[in-house]
């Protein structure tokens, strides 16, 4: 009784700090734009797969009320990409912001020129992006980064530090752009060492001692547990290496054959949920392992593990009035769908051609089929732009049968313990028609016909293509089902 009474007055004196933030964004020049993404503030904390969506109002402004109880930052993009803004916000204040299409940002409200200057600064998705010119260079060594990295930061200092002394912004707003590049430039310099050590582990050697040395220095003079630092958008990135990398490899008993037992015996993203109880705790936690399983249920070879449905039920148990739930639920939802799927027989409309294991050639393996044209989607398990495709599937269907073509769908998934996702993975996705997977052979032909005999035979995917009655190739790049279901035609060259 006493531990809920302290949760409900704790969840009260949250509920009464937060305080209303008015944000409107204008983009005068982009009347096509009407919606905009944005990455909600949960207990202060900012991370691109947290989000929501704004809609542009009759007066073509965009207008975003939160409810914060600390300093957050706020991320804002627009789907293709571009007007990408990271504002720092403050409880209790209304800011506007103006971005055209060049780029030109300008911002209204309390330490206006400490944003603005903020929204100069690079914002990469993964700070290796940030990186990859002394990653690239063979010179570069642990001191020099080192002293690189601490000139930038201080560099980014300066120049707060010179709004701060003319009162064009205020201390707290200082304090929490210095634990932001403090966590930035510190995610990026443990990055750099962390990278050093993945030749070591390959060649299985030991890692150099100066690595780990100094990645305990970083971690030790910048600790992921720090409340301070979660504000900023690069801890999530930083926590992650902190856990899953540096934390496994100073272990006695790593290896990388370690991680494949654990991939092998299915416990393998357990395993960094439990490790992530050892080195964090409290709003860390609860955060790093929302993210966790968030980042790693999206990844295209993970999607369907049974795993994560264990993990988010002992989620909810450990944080069961978590904000972070309703973004992982989906996901969840999805993997129990897919699971509840696989376990029923193949729908009729699903065949595997005979002795498909076969064939050796584009044309042996489209043989069985002559006499009627031939649709064929060259796909793969691990293939995201495929699976996009195959939510065109039922109005496919329907376009195949008006014009009296049949499908075919080859796989070239590798690999001898592939055999059983492909089959769930046409099962869950419903693809009605004949399927083959290529063998070595088939494979090596396939890569022939698609890069049309080049010195380096290659080959991407998805790729469809038209044969006719007789087994020609009509088109070796025929359109995609999207194309194709919005009313362009099968014969259609580019």
């Amino acid at each position: 009784m006493k531990q809920f009474l302290s949760t409900f007055l704790l969840l009260m004196i949250i509920g009464c700090n937060r305080q209303e933030v008015m944000i409107t964004l204008s983009l005068p020049d982009q009347q096509e734009v009407n919606e905009l993404i944005y990455t909600v503030p949960i207990s202060g904390r900012n991370y691109w797969g947290f989000t929501d969506t704004l809609k542009v109002n009759e007066t073509g402004m965009f207008e975003l009320n939160l409810k914060i109880s600390r300093p957050s930052f706020v991320t804002f993009w627009s789907k293709d990409g571009r007007n990408q803004l990271k504002l720092l916000v403050e409880q209790g204040n209304n800011y506007h912001v103006s971005m055209d299409s060049l780029k030109n940002t300008q911002i209204t409200g309390p330490n206006e020129k400490g944003l603005m200057l903020y929204a100069t600064f690079p914002n990469p998705s993964y700070i290796e992006m940030e990186m990859r010119e002394w990653l690239r260079d063979t010179n570069a060594t642990i001191t020099s980064v080192h002293h690189q990295i601490n000139d930038l930061k201080q560099s980014d200092m300066n120049e707060f530090k010179e709004l701060l002394d003319n009162r064009e912004i205020t201390k707290s707003f200082f304090d929490i752009v210095q634990k932001d590049r403090d966590c930035y430039y510190a995610s990026m310099e443990a990055r750099f060492l962390l990278v050093k050590t993945y030749t070591p582990i390959r060649n299985g050697t030991k890692i150099d001692d100066e690595l780990l040395v100094n990645l305990k220095k970083i971690y030790d003079q910048f600790p992921p547990n720090d409340e301070s630092l979660q504000i900023s958008s690069f801890w999530s990135e930083y926590a992650e290496r902190f856990v899953e990398e540096y934390k496994q490899f100073i272990q006695e008993d790593f290896s990388s054959q370690k991680i494949q037992d654990l991939r092998n015996a299915g416990s393998f993203y357990t395993h960094f949920i439990n490790e992530s109880k050892k080195y964090l705790s409290g709003k860390a936690l609860e955060f790093f392992q929302a993210r966790f399983i968030y980042y790693t249920c999206i990844q295209a070879r993970s999607s369907f593990e049974k795993e994560f449905i264990s993990l988010f039920e002992q989620f909810e148990k450990d944080f069961p009035q978590s904000d972070y739930s309703k973004y992982l639920k989906p996901y969840i939802e999805k993997i129990i769908e897919y699971h509840t799927i696989i376990e029923q027989p193949f729908d009729q409309d699903i065949l595997f051609l005979d002795s498909y294991e076969a064939f050796n050639t584009l044309e042996e393996a489209v043989k069985p089929l002559l006499g009627k044209k031939i649709y064929i989607d060259v796909w793969a398990t691990w293939c995201s732009p495929c699976i996009r495709e195959f939510i065109h599937n039922d109005a496919m269907k329907k376009v195949l049968a008006e014009n009296d073509i049949q499908q075919l769908y080859i796989s070239i998934d590798r690999g001898e313990d592939i055999d059983l996702k492909w089959k769930e993975y046409i099962k869950y996705y419903q693809l009605k028609g004949k399927h083959i997977r290529a063998n070595e052979v088939l494979y090596l032909n396939l890569m022939k016909q698609y890069s049309r005999n080049a010195e380096n035979p290659y080959i991407a995917i998805p790729w469809y293509i038209l044969i006719d009655e007789k087994g020609n190739v009509v088109n070796d790049r025929a359109k995609n089902p999207s194309e194709i279901v919005s009313g362009q035609k099968f014969w259609e060259i580019d």
